[in-house]
């Protein structure tokens, strides 16, 4: 599956292949949504869930990895420093 048939697809649909063949990569807060991170293939599919309303507001792909800052300052690459510098 590419992105483009993604995207043409509805939010149902969408999920379904999120659940089937997303693979969960990481979560983040910002604001008052919940965001959770897939890959699908060769691109990247955000969801947005308000956190107390607890139903999803949109889905969101793309395939720009620039796109994944948000989440690398959760990325613990301690133990690679560990393995790097011990040497």
């Amino acid at each position: 599956m590419d992105i483009r048939d993604f995207n043409i697809m509805d939010g149902i649909a969408k999920t379904e292949v999120l659940a089937t063949t997303g693979v969960f990569l990481a979560e983040r807060n910002d604001g008052c949504y919940r965001i959770t991170l897939y890959q699908v293939d060769d691109f990247y599919v955000e969801i947005y869930y308000h956190t107390t309303r607890y139903f999803y507001i949109c889905i969101r792909s793309f395939e720009d990895v620039g796109e994944l800052f948000p989440y690398l300052q959760d990325v613990d690459i301690s133990e690679v420093y560990k393995v790097i510098y011990s040497a």
